[in-house]
Formats: C-alpha cells, structure tokens, sequence
C-alpha cells in the first residue's frame, strides 16, 4: 500500500459515497486509477465492505455470557438478523452489536438472544452517541 492509497482510503473512511471523479481530481491522478486501486484494496482486504450509517437508529451493545461446552459457531448462526457477533476473552464470552430503526425493535433481538440456547446471562449498553477519532 502507497501513499496514494492511503490517501484514498481516508477519503472513502470520511464518505465512501465520494465518487471516483472527486477522488481523483483531489490527489490528481485518473479516475481510473482511483477505480483500479480501490477494487485491489478490496481484493487485498484493506477495504471490507462499505457502510451506511443511519443517525436514527437505536444501537446496542450487548455482553453474553453462555453456558459452558456451548458451540459458538452454531450459536452465531443462531442470532437475530444482522449483527456484529465477536467472540472475546474476559469477563463475557460475546460481545453482540447491532441497530435497529427503533428501541422497540433493539427489544426484540434482546428478547431472542436471551432466549438462544446456551445462553446464561446478558449485560446490555444502549449507545447513546458514536463518535470516531
């Protein structure tokens, strides 16, 4: 990875909807070029996947404490719609992310990860402002 694609990296992490053309006319090179290096950051896993944020969601943060022998992998399957499910070491043995459109429905994928087999106990965090540095 160069300077030019760092360059194009932070521009993207500020707006991943900034077209190519602005990108380029910003560092100076082609639009081609910012297209090129952009599907082999993809391809070299540099860029995962572009995101959309939506500021009138409720989020949470959820801990999950599970019963011992559980299968992790088959219990990730398990959970609700889209999540961020990572396996941690500590005190919780998931920590599960997630939004939804309102702290109703936050409610109903509390309500169906407590009730996941395996599952012994949950901590939740309602998160009430995100901030990036």
């Amino acid at each position: 990875m160069d300077e030019t694609d760092r360059k194009i990296l932070d521009v993207l992490k500020e707006d991943a909807r900034t077209p190519y053309t602005d990108i380029a006319d910003e560092l100076g090179v082609s639009e081609g070029t910012v297209r090129n290096r952009v599907e082999s950051l993809k391809e070299e896993g540099a860029i995962e996947r572009f995101t959309v944020e939506v500021s009138d969601e409720a989020s949470a943060v959820v801990m999950v404490d599970l019963e011992p022998n559980v299968n992790i992998n088959g219990l990730s399957e398990e959970m609700p719609g889209s999540l961020e499910v990572y396996e941690v070491a500590g005190g919780y043995d998931l920590i599960v992310r997630f939004s939804r459109e309102s702290m109703q429905q936050v409610n109903s994928v509390l309500d169906a990860i407590r009730a996941l087999d395996g599952v012994s106990d949950t901590t939740t965090f309602t998160v009430l402002n995100t901030r990036s540095t």
